[in-house]
């Protein structure tokens, strides 16, 4: 059976007549990968030979080049990150030429490749502005960028511009209907070209609009959508409306060729839904009700929805908007163990992530321990199907050898469904 094959099968929880492999999604969508410091460890540990990594979004993860998904015996594969960086996987017209889309760049004193389309620039008190990512900043001694934004952005759109006494008006929100067409062709030839060329099941990043947009910034949609849910739920209708029509343009150029398409909305934290449960039922509910159902009628690509933290509480909306697979599973947040959410959700939704969560493990625990604790979370969420393995979210930089080893090794050892 192939990975795509395999994939399919889970997705649609095809299990009752077979007995197959657990799915090895990691660095198959933008929230289930690893750190470009921690992925060349990854390459040690499957003794391919060291090669600078392509960093792939904002969050400084790494692209999962094809010779380390293979030796991994990974089955997905991801396209593409459009809205997160602008250089694709892999092209099929010109992927003789694909190094082309990439330059070099030294980060943490190692080098790295980043999109042509990229600039970082090195300040006098040692931080690393990322000027192409909305003038991130990387303090001296940090791994990551603090996401700074602008006006423009859908995450802080008009932060800034109204004061605390004003409410942002939806008439001046208007997120386009129609995807670029240049980016239409690009994808659907690298979708292509991955579909011919692998067996691997394909996974789209996130591409079309979502509905994590915060008018007026963060202190100001806070108030909003308290004391003016009207305004919020016509800023959301656009969103929902935006992304239906870029979905159908979507599935007409890669539907027959990608399994499963993502977006996101970071809804919980480590205690609980940002907003509460009830208050985002209130908001949120019926525009994703829409978005999904809408989505099912436009195309057969299943819906891989990113929320981190403890989403418990609304985890039953989600399934009934039509959420397919949710991911990465933070098992550490409130009332999100593995035993909890298998036995409450597990038949109703795809977890993917959950097998090694970073919060969950110390630095110094062993080889032995983390398998341990990785395998008992397989076995947990693999019971009937629905599950695909990976760990919670992008692993940090600083992931130990050993757990990678001991991660990787708990899965292929305890694979069976």
């Amino acid at each position: 059976m192939t990975s795509r094959e395999r994939v399919k099968r889970t997705l649609n929880r095809d299990i009752t007549d077979y007995v197959d492999y657990v799915p090895n999604g990691l660095g198959g969508c933008e929230t289930e990968g690893l750190h470009v410091l921690a992925y060349s460890n990854l390459r040690e540990v499957l003794d391919l030979p060291p090669a600078p990594p392509k960093i792939c979004t904002f969050m400084t993860n790494a692209v999962f080049e094809l010779d380390v998904i293979i030796k991994m015996k990974g089955d997905i594969i991801l396209l593409a990150s459009p809205r997160m960086c602008k250089s694709f996987y892999r092209n099929g017209k010109n992927s003789k030429n694909i190094d082309l889309l990439w330059k070099e760049q030294i980060l943490w004193d190692k080098k790295f490749q980043i999109s042509i389309n990229d600039k970082f620039t090195q300040k006098p008190d040692g931080s690393v502005v990322w000027e192409t990512a909305g003038n991130s900043i990387c303090p001296k001694g940090g791994y990551f960028f603090d996401w700074v934004g602008d006006v423009n952005s859908t995450s802080g759109f008009y932060d800034d511009i109204y004061g605390l006494d004003e409410f942002p008006s939806p008439d001046h929100y208007n997120p386009g209907h129609d995807l670029n067409d240049e980016l239409l062709r690009n994808l659907e030839d690298s979708a292509k070209f991955l579909y011919d060329e692998t067996d691997l099941s394909i996974c789209l990043g996130e591409t079309v609009t979502d509905l994590q947009i915060q008018p007026g910034g963060m202190v100001k949609y806070m108030i909003l959508i308290k004391e003016r849910p009207d305004i919020m739920r016509e800023f959301l209708n656009k969103s929902v409306n935006s992304a239906l029509s870029q979905l159908k343009q979507l599935d007409q150029a890669v539907g027959k060729y990608v399994d499963i398409l993502s977006v996101a909305h970071d809804i919980g934290d480590n205690r609980d839904v940002l907003i509460g449960g009830d208050l985002w039922r209130e908001i949120y509910k019926k525009p994703y009700s829409d978005f999904f159902q809408g989505w099912k009628k436009i195309t057969g690509m299943k819906i891989n929805f990113h929320t981190c933290g403890s989403v418990y509480s609304i985890l039953d909306d989600l399934i009934d908007c039509g959420v397919d697979i949710i991911n990465p599973v933070q098992i550490s947040a409130k009332n999100m163990s593995a035993e909890k959410i298998k036995s409450d959700f597990g038949d109703r939704i795809i977890f993917w992530g959950g097998a090694y969560d970073a919060q969950m493990v110390s630095q110094n625990d062993s080889y032995d321990e983390v398998y341990k604790k990785v395998a008992g979370n397989i076995n947990i969420l693999k019971q009937n199907g629905g599950f695909i393995f990976s760990g919670v979210h992008n692993l940090p930089p600083d992931m130990p050898k050993e757990h990678v080893r001991a991660m990787l090794d708990a899965w292929d050892d305890n694979k069976m469904i």
